[in-house]
């Protein structure tokens, strides 16, 4: 009978049988998560109207999610499973990520609120901490701020922190299908699409409701995704790399003035590799975002960023060094600015137990700009220095 069902119409591959499918056991969920703990002592310009002015010298700063994830293996071997990510403090997204998903001999398909393919996938170099990173780390000291903001668009530094893992979705983890396929002789390849890039949770239709959601000014739709990874394991060596991209499909015209239209959708394009010869790590990474800021012909910026990183592990420790550059070109209704963002860090890391890390950091910042309208001269030349040691626990 088994063999009967399985020969009928599939669902999602050969993996779902068009009749009833019985499961050895019904979902339980588990518990997991993380808890991140840092602090940090930062010494950088902070004069009257320099970047630090006002600013605390040293704080704690935490970041924790619980997560529930159960799954099940039906008897004609498709596994269904689900996972939520609870915020551990008080947090503006509560719910950070929430999915279903489906696997067998197809590949994986997860369908809810997560990473669209570029950000789940990327390559990122070695050298970073559960904490500290010259990227995209969990704790920033330096006080760049992202550049300054003009008439509310913030275009001078472009991105919030050196990240080389970003796509195109205004809320990261929007509504979407994702699709990852089995791991054919090394390769495997990700693809996500996000019918409404802003849509997450219930306070944007993206639960419960009636109706579709409604587009909001700047808001992009049918944004697609794709990252393609791999892997090499050889003798005393091996290798990892990936490239992909991330593309708006339709972006929603801004407000009534001309100098909002027309918005340009944006488009972003991601590469990296990593190499490993026994306990040392080598690799690097570049990310450029196309119309990074675009709202019309009088408010835009492109940028890039590209770094590297070293790892080496010894037993219970292990030691890093990162780099990042970030480059962004942009105009404000006649103010043109050229903005670099470089950050290098040196991390340790110590296990302590299984999932138990004690983790630290020594790094640098400094920006420089070019800007047209000296008022904002403040962000030119801002350096800083931060110290740091954390926790990084896992359950």
């Amino acid at each position: 009978m088994k063999r009967i069902l399985m020969g009928t119409t599939a669902l999602l591959g050969a993996g779902v049988a068009a009749g009833p499918a019985m499961a050895a056991d019904p979902i339980k969920l588990s518990v997991g998560g993380f808890f991140k703990e840092a602090y940090m002592v930062v010494f950088d310009d902070d004069g009257e109207g320099e970047r630090g002015n006002e600013r605390n010298t040293d704080g704690f700063f935490n970041d924790a999610e619980v997560h529930f994830t159960g799954s099940t293996v039906l008897d004609n071997g498709l596994e269904v499973g689900a996972r939520i990510e609870l915020e551990g403090e008080t947090d503006g997204d509560q719910i950070d990520e929430a999915w279903v998903w489906f696997a067998g001999g197809f590949g994986e398909v997860r369908i809810g609120s997560d990473d669209e393919a570029l950000a789940n996938a990327c390559v990122v170099p070695p050298g970073g901490t559960g904490n500290f990173s010259a990227f995209s780390p969990n704790q920033w000291g330096a006080n760049d701020d992202n550049g300054n903001t003009l008439g509310g668009v913030t275009f001078l530094g472009g991105l919030g922190s050196n990240s080389v893992c970003t796509g195109v979705d205004i809320a990261s983890d929007a509504q979407k299908i994702l699709y990852i396929t089995p791991n054919f002789g090394g390769f495997q390849l990700t693809v996500s699409y996000t019918p409404e890039g802003s849509v997450e949770n219930h306070t944007n239709n993206g639960g419960p409701h009636i109706g579709m959601p409604t587009h909001v000014s700047d808001n992009a739709r049918h944004n697609v995704s794709t990252y393609l990874t791999y892997s090499y394991d050889g003798d005393g060596w091996g290798l990892t790399a990936g490239a992909g991209g991330s593309w708006h499909g339709h972006r929603e015209e801004g407000g009534v003035s001309a100098a909002f239209r027309p918005l340009k959708e944006r488009d972003f394009y991601q590469a990296g590799l990593n190499l490993n010869f026994g306990n040392f790590a080598i690799g690097g990474a570049f990310e450029y975002f196309n119309d990074w800021v675009s709202l019309g012909p009088d408010i835009t910026a492109d940028a890039w960023v590209a770094g590297g990183g070293i790892a080496f592990t010894s037993d219970a420790w292990a030691f890093g060094g990162q780099y990042s550059h970030h480059d962004s070109d942009g105009e404000f209704v006649g103010v043109d600015s050229h903005v670099q963002r470089d950050r290098a860090v040196l991390t340790a890391n110590y296990a302590m137990g299984p999932g138990i890390n004690i983790d630290g950091e020594l790094g640098y910042t400094w920006v420089d700009a070019d800007v047209d309208d000296h008022s904002l001269s403040n962000v030119d030349g801002y350096d800083a220095i931060e110290i740091g040691i954390g926790t990084n626990i896992t359950f």
